[in-house]
């Protein structure tokens, strides 16, 4: 934690409820911290951050560039797509504990969509993987599809696929250290990829036969995700079908994705979510020094 005092700006990310910081001396890491925070201002997130950040000892007024806050209170107005994936600029707020830069997220107008948080792992990817084209999925509580050509967002999908997993498997979700029945999960994501018309249909089965207790916590979790990720994978179809993918987020989400592309015959390459939120962040604010 001493070293954190010599740092010289922080690079920061607030994604799906969760605070990760980066105590920064120019393009290494001195140390890092993270946990979950409940922000809904301005004036939270400062609050929140200088809680985060109180044992490492950073010097006050610290740069801080700043990935994911909400459009809704955040001032910095999302950037259209097409677009360049790394942020040309960002939006300066200065506040008496940090001086923020604050990264936009992007907006597409058809269908509606709205990234914040993760174009900047996108462009993390981006600056670590050069003249790289191809569509990078990133799953989370919002799942998105990006496809990518020449350094740009081109258009991207959205899905709340995550979410509905987190709100329909809270009624009886196998332990968090019981491994997921395989077999349930891929027997649930063909079936969903193939009628996901049925989507609603199924979903109310699987409630009943977890109330009923008539079927175990691991295989109605593995069902309920492989349905759910199959009717996404159906929707999304015109995004992976053929294209060279790659997948960046959490550990567990990222690797029932892989699975389920890698069973359709679409291979991808896998990246972890927070190095490339780090290598994004880095990306920006190289861009902004040029």
């Amino acid at each position: 934690m001493a070293e954190a005092a010599q740092a010289d700006w922080l690079a920061v990310e607030w994604l799906d409820g969760h605070l990760s910081v980066w105590a920064m001396q120019g393009s290494a890491v001195l140390d890092s911290c993270e946990g979950a925070a409940s922000v809904d201002s301005l004036e939270s997130f400062i609050d929140a951050l200088s809680s985060l950040t109180a044992d490492l000892q950073v010097p006050r007024r610290l740069p801080v560039f700043v990935a994911g806050l909400p459009v809704t209170w955040s001032e910095a107005t999302p950037r259209p797509v097409p677009c360049d994936a790394i942020a040309p600029d960002t939006v300066a707020v200065k506040t008496e504990s940090f001086d923020l830069q604050i990264i936009p997220g992007l907006r597409q107008r058809e269908p509606s969509g709205l990234l914040q948080g993760a174009e900047t792992r996108i462009a993390g990817f981006l600056s670590l993987n050069k003249d790289w084209d191809g569509v990078i999925c990133l799953p989370g509580a919002t799942s998105v599809w990006a496809q990518i050509s020449a350094g740009e967002v081109v258009s991207f999908q959205s899905f709340l696929t995550g979410e509905l997993i987190a709100i329909l498997g809270a009624e009886g979700p196998a332990p968090k250290d019981t491994a997921l029945d395989d077999t349930a999960f891929d027997e649930a994501l063909s079936d969903g990829l193939s009628r996901p018309e049925r989507l609603a249909g199924r979903l109310a089965s699987l409630r009943a036969d977890r109330a009923l207790g008539e079927m175990p916590g691991p295989t109605a979790q593995a069902r309920l995700a492989g349905t759910l990720i199959g009717a996404e994978l159906a929707a999304a179809r015109a995004y992976w079908l053929g294209q060279t993918l790659a997948v960046i987020g959490p550990e567990a989400e990222a690797s029932l994705y892989m699975r389920a592309l890698a069973q359709q015959g679409a291979p991808a390459t896998q990246a972890d979510a927070k190095r490339m939120a780090l290598a994004g962040i880095c990306a920006v604010r190289r861009g902004k020094a040029d």
